[in-house]
């Protein structure tokens, strides 16, 4: 065992080049694979921690009123939905919660005050519909007697300082009522890949949330069901909205909803990395393969001695395998030390710990990787056959054993698909910048704001309101306010009225209804304003000004009803501009925003009133940008098989080179000669490739409701790299060749 190991290494000293390209291009391959692969688990591991998650479901309401615009889902059910799933003939079969989200909360816990929290309303049953792990205290007597929490170790930690936090008081707050509830139990913090935080569960009672200035009339309801799949359940419709139940883990990648908070990721755009990582993976395999070929002449001898030796095949073809593993070992170990000194650059980019995902993926990571590792192993061994089957004689003979059909093949595949990958990375981030909705009628809108310009008018606005509609299809409408809707903060003087001033448009921009009254008209005087219904409590009834009471608009952003005073606003009393548009290319219609409104050499910066879509945007952000980093590792990968290929026909024509050589060609010539090889197979891979791919590409975009158009520029650069990569390699082997002694070629 010492002497083959000693005798391996003064093969891999002898052909350093080779055997570093091997050990390099798998490491790169192993790093991008496990990635994806943890990316991957991860991304299809939403929601799944749950026991049995796939009987567990939320209701969706869809609106199937032919007149509504916009999203027609809505996660907000009625009370009476809630009511229909409870009746008995459904309590051997299903369990249901009613949660409801409450932002903006102010948490007391001892003398330290939390504000602006994310909590969720919750039923006892809730403890039976998802998992939790109860480190202190105990869950059933949540909601048992009076007012009870659940908190996370998370939420218990940044409240007491100690998870340890079952039995002790905490308290919410809005506007006017303090609830005072006690700790139940606290449970282990549920994993990064659930669809939504829920950190503070407070047993729902409709006093408690009245007094939190919340609805409790309708809520999110969750559940689970105890016999069967829960999509064979029916909820009866009420008129035009119609209700089904979606099973938990295709929340996350399911449609985006109103009134939800839940994360949401998109399969499409998973798979199509799974793929470009497979292609990756084979674009290393297919190097390795080509290294071996070039190494094994070069053993010819020494294989010869060990057969005359009596060494048997089976013993020559398991040190060949031997071999093979230490490299494929070697290359995994240096992959995961690359991942794991990247991770600080990975958690910015896709938000994930690479150290803890690997500790907690379980036997599928150890499955796959192993899987990887044995067929690494083992397809290069193959080409080992014909040396070990080969005669001493044979073995001996100046006519060495070559596989040119093989490097042939593997020259056009590598070429191929690296043009191929090159080509799809460019085309499908353009898609995915520009949309991804497949489902005719899902070109749903979203409001961006900026700061107002200065010395606007109302009249201004109404122009901007008229024009740009007609100058950019993707703008629906624009409004000036002199506060944002969802951080309200200014009051009246001496009142608990927050004042909003708007302009005329506002009512309609947020597609509000009136409940009581009328909204300001053209000629409604600058006194007269309108109220919500919390502001017509807190305002003296018989005050003339009050003109109507508009629906709550603090609902839209799942926070407390605050009493509101709207006024149409003097001219130059805005603060925000609010811009509709559409959410194709929505990006584009952010950057144009940003482009009109910038001056005087100061960026107008554009942000979204839906944080959750903001979010959305930014995680397909970071698959464009894994997806860019995917086509650099291609790139670079090409680069080191076009390299092993220029090694491997340079071993090949050393003869025909040497020839050329003592007639005193000059580098240029040896140059042309290495690429008229290559160019060969480049035009080979182009003729097949080249078509599949503008066949492949069209058919997906054809996918899209709303697909860019596959250009012909598009191929232009990918080519010409791969052109400059072959014309710069075969150019630095001919200058190698300067320095080389081709008196043994021409010997041999």
């Amino acid at each position: 065992m010492g002497l083959h190991s000693r005798l391996f290494a003064r093969i891999m000293g002898r052909n350093r080049e080779v055997y570093l390209l091997k050990v390099v291009t798998l490491a790169v391959a192993f790093a991008s694979s496990v990635l994806i692969i943890l990316f991957s688990l991860n991304e299809f591991g939403y929601d799944r921690f749950h026991i049995n998650a796939e009987t567990i479901f939320r209701v969706l309401q869809k609106n199937t009123d032919e007149r509504y615009s916009g999203n027609r889902l809505s996660a907000k059910i009625p009370q009476d939905v809630y009511v229909e799933l409870r009746q008995p003939h459904h309590a051997d079969s299903l369990v249901v919660a009613r949660v409801k989200i409450m932002n903006n909360v102010t948490v007391l816990s001892g003398d330290k005050s939390t504000h602006h929290q994310k909590i969720h309303a919750a039923d006892a049953e809730i403890k039976r519909v998802f998992s939790f792990t109860i480190i202190h205290g105990d869950a059933e007597t949540f909601d048992a007697q009076g007012t009870s929490v659940m908190l996370s170790s998370r939420a218990a930690q940044a409240y007491f300082g100690t998870s340890d936090a079952s039995g002790r008081i905490i308290k919410f707050y809005t506007f006017k009522d303090t609830i005072e509830a006690k700790v139940a139990a606290v449970f282990k913090d549920f994993p990064l890949n659930s669809h939504e935080d829920f950190d503070v569960l407070l047993s729902f009672r409709t006093a408690t949330l009245s007094a939190l200035n919340f609805d409790p009339a309708e809520s999110g309801i969750y559940g689970r069901a105890l016999q069967s799949n829960p999509e064979r359940y029916k909820v009866p419709a009420q008129g035009k909205l119609v209700y089904t139940l979606q099973p938990l883990p295709t929340i996350y990648f399911g449609p985006r909803v109103l009134g939800e908070e839940a994360r949401h990721g998109d399969d499409y755009s998973v798979i199509i990395l799974i793929c470009i990582s497979s292609l990756i993976l084979f674009l290393s395999l297919t190097t390795f393969i080509n290294l071996t070929t070039i190494s094994l002449p070069h053993r010819s001898k020494e294989l010869a001695i060990k057969k005359l030796a009596g060494t048997d095949r089976r013993t020559l073809l398991f040190g060949f395998l031997k071999e093979s593993a230490a490299l494929v070992g070697i290359s995994l170990c240096l992959g995961i030390v690359i991942l794991f000194a990247n991770g600080p650059y990975i958690k910015s980019i896709l938000n994930l710990e690479v150290v803890t995902l690997m500790l907690n993926a379980g036997i599928k990571l150890f499955a796959i990787i192993v899987g990887l590792f044995l067929i690494l192993t083992v397809s290069p061994v193959f080409m080992t056959l014909r040396f070990v089957k080969a005669t001493p004689t044979r073995l001996l003979s100046t006519d060495t054993i070559t596989f040119p059909k093989l490097k042939r093949v593997i020259a056009f595949l590598q070429l191929g698909i690296s043009i191929f990958l090159i080509i799809s990375s460019v085309v499908v981030r353009r898609q995915i910048n520009y949309s991804l909705v497949k489902v005719p009628g899902s070109n749903h809108d979203q409001i961006v704001y900026l700061n107002c310009p200065s010395g606007i008018t109302n009249e201004g606005i109404q122009v901007m309101r008229s024009n740009w509609k007609k100058f950019n299809p993707n703008i629906l409408d624009v409004m000036a306010v002199s506060q944002l809707p969802d951080r309200l903060s200014s009051k009246e003087i001496g009142s608990d009225l927050y004042v909003l001033q708007v302009d005329r448009g506002f009512r309609e921009f947020f597609n509000l209804r009136m409940e009581e009254g009328y909204w300001f008209g053209p000629n409604t005087g600058d006194s007269m304003v309108v109220v919500n219904k919390p502001g017509k409590e807190r305002i003296d009834v018989k005050h003339a000004s009050v003109i109507g009471v508009v629906e709550d608009i603090n609902k839209l952003f799942n926070q407390p009803e605050k009493p509101v005073k709207i006024k149409i606003a003097a001219d130059y009393n805005y603060n925000w501009l609010c811009v509709r548009v559409l959410e194709v290319d929505i990006r584009r219609t952010v950057q144009r925003l940003s482009d009109q409104f910038s001056s005087n050499g100061e960026t107008a910066h554009v942000h979204y009133l839906n944080n959750h879509f903001k979010s959305w945007i930014d995680y397909q952000d970071r698959l464009n940008t894994l997806s860019a980093i995917l086509a650099i590792v291609s790139g670079v990968l090409s680069c080191f098989a076009i390299y092993g290929l220029s090694v491997s026909l340079v071993r090949d024509k050393i003869k025909q080179i040497a020839v050329h050589k003592l007639f005193g060609a000059h580098t240029s010539h040896i140059t042309y000669l290495l690429v008229k090889e290559f160019a060969k197979q480049m035009i080979a891979a182009l003729a097949i490739f080249g078509p599949i791919t503008y066949i492949f590409l069209n058919e997906l975009l054809r996918t899209f409701v709303y697909s860019t158009k596959f250009s012909w520029v598009d191929p232009v650069y990918p080519i010409a790299y791969c052109a400059f990569v072959i014309v710069a390699i075969c150019g630095f082997q001919a200058l190698s060749l300067n320095r080389t002694d081709f008196s043994a070629a021409l010997k041999a």
